[in-house]
């Protein structure tokens, strides 16, 4: 069975993923494990394996009374597990604890100023990039969870949005939420056009699921455009997806517009990354 995995560091931040992470547990009728990533200074001066292991039993603990504290009556209705590891990089961490499970996808929390997303999609490791094979959601602080009905996704037409896509369906196929494609072009009509037709010939051959539709929007302005957009249809969840094509720039430059857009918004965000 797949599993959504919940990353925490105990912050008040944390308590809207961790209550939309047991919702959607609940309609995926997955297994959830709670996790939380500790400093290795936690274990400095400890000699034995007994005393190690108590570290790691205090967080499981810990992790446990916080999410009793937070999901009060949904605590019993909710399939939890909990795990506590030690790392230095939180990235390497989770992908290293993750690597061999089944995943639908990891949820964790978001800020105005950072969020565990970032430390992911903002890591230049070689070796976490390659491990990074599932979707991140960020959940803002002040969001409540409720039914996946309606998914954005953020599209530029190209071959590994199909890719993700078939990933999107995967994971969230049994809510059969509308999944609205949509591309922000500044192209002339007849290229626009062409190119809206040539990815749905594409995604039709790939993707098997009835509730996807395609569009385009003329604007030299994507991300407001995105953000006007979220505003007036109001979906559940904003997917954007991270491509291979970009460099480290690029990256940067769109992870700072990606916070402003869910800052102003409140829509959760789930973001891939680039297809291997």
């Amino acid at each position: 069975m797949k599993k959504l995995i919940y990353t925490t560091d105990y912050s008040s931040n944390s308590i809207a993923a961790l209550k939309y992470t047991a919702s959607l547990g609940r309609s995926l009728n997955s297994d959830i494990i709670v996790l939380h990533v500790y400093s290795p200074e936690e274990e400095k001066g400890l000699r034995t394996p007994a005393e190690r292991k108590a570290v790691r039993e205090r967080h499981q603990k810990r992790l446990e009374e916080f999410c009793k504290d937070h999901l009060k009556e949904d605590f019993v209705r909710t399939e939890l597990s909990y795990a506590a590891i030690k790392g230095a990089n939180v990235a390497e961490a989770i992908a290293d604890f993750i690597r061999d499970m089944s995943v639908y996808l990891v949820i964790m929390g978001a800020s105005k100023t950072s969020t565990l997303k970032e430390v992911f999609l903002s890591s230049t490791s070689k070796e976490v990039t390659s491990a990074l094979t599932f979707p991140i959601l960020a959940v803002p602080a002040d969001h409540e969870p409720g039914a996946i009905k309606k998914v954005l996704f953020a599209s530029v037409f190209n071959d590994e949005d199909i890719h993700h896509l078939g990933q999107l369906v995967q994971v969230l196929a049994f809510l059969k939420p509308a999944i609205e494609v949509v591309h922000v072009t500044h192209k002339a009509a007849e290229p626009a056009r062409e190119a809206l037709e040539n990815f749905k010939n594409q995604l039709i051959k790939r993707v098997s699921y009835p509730h996807i539709s395609c569009r385009s929007i003329y604007s030299e302005d994507v991300y407001g455009t995105i953000k006007e957009t979220i505003q007036n249809e109001k979906p559940d969840v904003l997917v954007i997806p991270d491509s291979k094509e970009r460099n480290e720039v690029d990256r940067l430059v769109i992870r700072e517009k990606i916070k402003g857009v869910q800052t102003s918004t409140g829509v959760p965000v789930m973001c891939f990354p680039p297809a291997h």
